[in-house]
C-alpha cells in the first residue's frame, strides 16, 4: 500500500502495463492457497495502475494522480475492511490537522458528510440484514470502574512488546531471505510452511477476517498458551509468506495476531476482556502500521463503539512512544 504511494512519488506513476492482470492472478492465487495474508497489497497496486493509467488518458498533472490515489486507496481500505472512515484516516496521515482544515476545508467538509452517510448507511444495512459478522456496530452494556485503567495500562505494555516483536520478525524473515537469495526456492518452503501450519490450526491460514468473530467468542474458553501459540505462528507465518516472495498485505493477519495475544491477557485477567483485546490490537497494529488514525478508523466497526475513544488515545499513545523508543 505505502509502496505504491512511495513508488508513485518517486517515479511520478505506477507501473501497469502488462502488470494489472499478472497482479491479479497473483493475489488470487496467494488468497486460493490459503496464505496468511491479506488483499490489501496487490489492490492498492492495482489501483496506483489504474489510475495512472486514467491520468495518462486524461492528461491530469502529478498533483491530481496523487490525491486520486490517495482516494482510491481510501476507499479501497473502507471496502475490503468494512471502515468508511479509512480514507478520512489516510488524509489526516498525510496532512496535519490544521493545515487540512486551512487549504482543504471545503474537501474536510465533503469528508464529513459521505462520512456521516455511510455510517448511516452501515447501521441501516446491518438492522435490515442483521449477521454474525466481526464488522458491526456493536453497543453492549459496559460498567467502568478505577480497576480497568492499570490494566490498559497493562494491555498497552503488551501491544507494544508484541508491535515491536512483529517487526523484529519481519525484519528477521527479509535477512533470511536476503541471505539464501534463491527466491522460487524460498517460494516452495514458504509453500510447504503454510501446509504445515494448516495443518496444526486452520486459525493460521487466510488472513483471519472471516473466522475472527467466531475466534474471539470462543477464545476465553482456551488456554493462555494456545492463545499466545497461535498469535506467535500467525506472526511468524505471515511473515515468512510475505518474505519469501508471495504478495499480500499484512494489515488483518497482524489485527488478528494481535486479538490472539490481547485474548491470552484476557484469560490471565478476565476484566472487561472486550477492552483489553481492543487496546492491545489498538496499540500492536499502530506500532506495525506507523498510521495511528488509519489504525483507529479500521477498528471502529470490528469493537463495542465505546472503546473508540479508548482505542483512540491508545494508537496516539503507542505511536508516541514508538516514535520516542526510536529515537
Amino acid at each position: 500500500m505505502h509502496e505504491t504511494l512511495s513508488e508513485f512519488k518517486q517515479t511520478g506513476s505506477v507501473a501497469y502495463q502488462q502488470q494489472v492482470g499478472k497482479n491479479i492472478i497473483a493475489a488470487l492465487v496467494v488468497l486460493a492457497c490459503g496464505a496468511s495474508l491479506g488483499p490489501e497489497a496487490a489492490l492498492s497496486t492495482n489501483v496506483g495502475g489504474l489510475i495512472t493509467w486514467l491520468g495518462d488518458r486524461l492528461k491530469l498533472t502529478a498533483q491530481q494522480k496523487e490525491t486520486f490515489l490517495t482516494m482510491g486507496i481510501g476507499a479501497m481500505l473502507a471496502a475490503i475492511f468494512h471502515a468508511p472512515l479509512a480514507g478520512v484516516g489516510e488524509a489526516i496521515e498525510t496532512t496535519s490537522l490544521r493545515d487540512h482544515f486551512k487549504s482543504h476545508f471545503n474537501q474536510v467538509l465533503l469528508y464529513i458528510l459521505t462520512t456521516a452517510t455511510g455510517i448511516l448507511g452501515f447501521a441501516l444495512v446491518n438492522q435490515l440484514f442483521p449477521k454474525e459478522s466481526p464488522f458491526t456496530l456493536h453497543t453492549p452494556i459496559i460498567h467502568w470502574t478505577l480497576i480497568v485503567w492499570p490494566l490498559l495500562i497493562l494491555a498497552l505494555i503488551v501491544g507494544l512488546v508484541f508491535g515491536n516483536l512483529f517487526l523484529k520478525i519481519e525484519q528477521w524473515c527479509q535477512w533470511l531471505f536476503d541471505t539464501i537469495q534463491r527466491p522460487v526456492l524460498l517460494a516452495m518452503i514458504a509453500g510447504v510452511f503454510l501446509g504445515a501450519c494448516g495443518l496444526l490450526s486452520p486459525y493460521l491460514l487466510f488472513s483471519g477476517e472471516h473466522y475472527l468473530f467466531t475466534f474471539t467468542k470462543s477464545g476465553l474458553d482456551q488456554s493462555f498458551i494456545y492463545l499466545l501459540l497461535i498469535g506467535l505462528g500467525k506472526t511468524v507465518l505471515t511473515n515468512l509468506l510475505f518474505a519469501f516472495g508471495w504478495r499480500g498485505g499484512k494489515i488483518f493477519p497482524a489485527i488478528f495476531a494481535s486479538a490472539a495475544i490481547g485474548l491470552s491477557l484476557a484469560v490471565v485477567l478476565p476484566y472487561t476482556p472486550g477492552l483489553l483485546v481492543a487496546t492491545v490490537v489498538a496499540v500492536s497494529c499502530t506500532v506495525i502500521v506507523a498510521q495511528p488514525y488509519v489504525t483507529a478508523t479500521l477498528l471502529l466497526f470490528l469493537f463495542p463503539i465505546q472503546f473508540f475513544p479508548v482505542i483512540l488515545l491508545a494508537c496516539l499513545a503507542s505511536h508516541r512512544i514508538q516514535k520516542m523508543l526510536i529515537k
